[in-house]
């Protein structure tokens, strides 16, 4: 659950961002296997760009480069707090996943926040479909898209440094899934 250090509902600044990321760093142990990391935002009236920027987008990049199988989702944001979010990713052609989570702590209504790009978009949509997969098992699924087994990894890459994918290696080879289950 994110709450400011005061506990107010309000979650204002780069500076309360930097050290909400200090927060989730620290709390962050290793995993063996791909893990969903919520940040769950129900007890939060408002989040500032900034604030959001420094602790969700931080702990994104962090997850994504020094902790590769942790994959952070916003979970239980009011409009207002998807929406500032929504806002600021698509300034950067990025997004995240986000949901509700139930009483029961399981994830519903998945749902991405930010901008992909149509081929970005689609991709996610396939891989949704033909889980775990690889680029050349995709290269070979689609030849009429006339996209390489090349330009499938770049793909796959971008969407997994993103956080919209699943990464697993079975041997040489990526596998590739969905971090939430439905598009």
């Amino acid at each position: 659950m994110l709450t400011s250090p005061a506990g107010s509902t309000t979650l204002a600044g780069s500076a309360m961002g930097r050290q909400m990321l200090a927060q989730l760093i620290e709390k962050t142990k290793p995993v063996v296997g791909p893990t969903l990391a919520f940040l769950d935002f129900a007890e939060v009236d408002i989040a500032t760009g900034s604030f959001l920027r420094e602790a969700v987008m931080g702990f994104r990049d962090f997850c994504r480069n020094a902790a590769g199988m942790i994959y952070p989702v916003v979970a239980n944001a009011n409009a207002t707090i998807e929406e500032e979010l929504a806002t600021y990713l698509r300034g950067r052609n990025d997004a995240i996943w986000a949901c509700a989570l139930d009483a029961d702590g399981a994830a519903t209504d998945p749902r991405i926040l930010g901008e992909l790009d149509a081929g970005q978009m689609s991709t996610i949509q396939l891989i949704a479909q033909h889980h775990p997969i690889s680029a050349p098992e995709l290269a070979k699924l689609r030849p009429d898209d006339k996209i390489g087994t090349t330009a499938w990894n770049n793909r796959l890459a971008t969407l997994s440094a993103k956080g919209m994918l699943k990464e697993v290696r079975h041997g040489k080879t990526k596998l590739f899934s969905p971090v939430m289950e439905t598009v």
